[in-house]
């Protein structure tokens, strides 16, 4: 059985196993709403800049990236499918999954987070640029800074950075420091 029939619900029989499936969220602890809320999504979409001032769309966007299948889908297939359910003439597939990918990105981000928060051993996270030629300088200050006196790019759950561009994905690749490794 292909793990994909797994997630969407197609496949019978046993789960899968694996590392990507062990790593992910097991069915009993699923969300079934995402943690976006409101005035970071406004933020992101005032940030993004790409879509039209509508606030009927803007409500429909809000609601449909906050429902659990906005994760299952992935940006583009999310962005096909709120076009099939909400027609919009004024906006092309390519914004719209730029957009999602947006939200796609934020919502991974805090769910991950939320989860490292709950290891026991865990102190915090270590911030690192994806790309770090394409970073704002504010994300390279955040990678670049010792404000905790956890190392440069660490900081403890209290002070976990935003992401400091609005409307764009997030710059950020996320570790857990567990205890372990300030004993080094």
């Amino acid at each position: 059985m292909a793990i994909w029939d797994w997630f969407t619900g197609k496949g019978q029989g046993s789960e899968p196993r694996g590392a990507v499936v062990d790593a992910g969220v097991p069915p009993q602890a699923r969300v079934d709403e995402l943690p976006l809320p409101e005035p970071l999504f406004y933020l992101h979409l005032q940030g993004f800049g790409r879509l039209p001032d509508d606030p009927a769309l803007h409500q429909a966007l809000l609601q449909f990236a906050t429902q659990a299948e906005f994760l299952r889908l992935l940006p583009r297939q999310s962005a096909r499918s709120f076009l099939a359910e909400h027609p919009q003439p004024q906006i092309d597939e390519n914004t719209l999954t730029a957009f999602f990918q947006v939200l796609f990105s934020e919502i991974t981000r805090r769910m991950y987070v939320d989860a490292a928060r709950q290891r026991p051993e865990a102190v915090g996270l270590r911030f690192t640029l994806a790309k770090a030629e394409n970073a704002s300088p504010v994300a390279q200050t955040i990678v670049s800074t010792d404000a905790h006196g956890l190392g440069a790019g660490v900081y403890p759950f209290t002070h976990v950075p935003e992401n400091p561009d609005l409307g764009t994905e997030n710059p950020f690749v996320i570790r857990i420091l567990y205890r372990k490794d300030l004993e080094k």
